[in-house]
């Protein structure tokens, strides 16, 4: 994932336009897509258009809760919000940019871009159509359809026709809701994420005697 930000003291929509459909095209054959995002998080989207809100997404069963989460995932990834995070790859959304309280007291990140710091993790489809930032347990998601990508800019994805960006993030959310607020379904997501964690650690006693207590 790469961030960067345009900025202009003069210039025309088309020349925007034509230079992205430029950039979309050379960067189309590593593998890459090009979407264009909104510059602060998405849950402060009224502060700037007061005619787009994000839609609240809940979840029927709140992710499961294991004390010895972090002894069972793989080395490098984050216990907080695990199983939420599985669930929105499930849906093919790919992590943009993470909470500031993600990151340990000792590391301080600093992006040139960002107006303010991100309450919550933000997620962005493969496709570009939408994001989602993670609120966590019960509460589950904020959804938002990226009214930013311009038809014509999803390049092949699959299953996507000819339909328009805000069709396609309107189906995606549709298809997304349903599953989050079915019981059953995202139960059994959860039990399925459980069976696929590690053994939880055994803890070998110490066999060492305890240092004498000097008075």
């Amino acid at each position: 994932m790469f961030h960067f930000e345009l900025q202009w003291l003069g210039t025309t929509p088309r020349c925007i336009e034509d230079q992205l459909r430029v950039w979309s095209r050379s960067i189309e054959r590593y593998g890459l897509r090009l979407v264009e995002a909104y510059v602060s998080q998405i849950c402060d989207i009224r502060e700037s258009n007061a005619f787009q809100s994000c839609y609240p997404m809940r979840l029927a069963v709140p992710p499961p809760v294991i004390p010895d989460l972090h002894r069972r995932i793989p080395e490098g990834q984050q216990s907080t919000y695990y199983f939420e995070y599985a669930l929105l790859h499930k849906f093919g959304f790919i992590v943009d940019i993470e909470a500031n309280d993600m990151y340990p007291p000792t590391v301080e990140v600093e992006y040139s871009y960002r107006r303010s710091p991100y309450r919550y993790s933000q997620f962005v489809h493969r496709s570009g159509v939408a994001f989602v930032q993670v609120l966590g347990g019960a509460q589950g998601f904020l959804f938002l359809t990226n009214r930013l990508m311009a038809p014509g800019r999803m390049g092949s994805m699959k299953g996507s026709g000819n339909k328009r960006p805000a069709l396609v993030a309107e189906d995606l959310r549709i298809e997304m809701a349903m599953f989050c607020m079915n019981a059953q379904e995202i139960g059994e997501f959860w039990d399925e994420q459980v069976a696929l964690l590690g053994p939880a650690p055994i803890m070998t006693p110490s066999t060492e005697e305890p240092p004498p207590l000097s008075i």
